[in-house]
């Protein structure tokens, strides 16, 4: 039951401040956001051409009766 931690807790997001640094939109570069995009992009040319080989284009057994 120390009030000691009290001060502490409320310096907290004070410091958080401090490491906050701010970007201008010309400084933004969303090189992850594209990386998954460009990802799931492929990932969904993938699966489609699975579909298409294995369901549509060979003469073997089916998933999709």
């Amino acid at each position: 039951m120390s009030t000691e931690s009290a001060p502490s807790e409320a310096s907290a997001p004070e410091a958080d401040s401090e490491r906050t640094k701010e970007i201008s939109l010309d400084e933004f570069e969303p090189y992850g956001t594209l990386a998954v995009t460009g990802s799931y992009f492929v990932l969904l040319l993938v699966l489609y051409a699975l579909l298409y080989f294995v369901e549509f284009a060979a003469h073997a057994p089916h998933i999709i009766e």
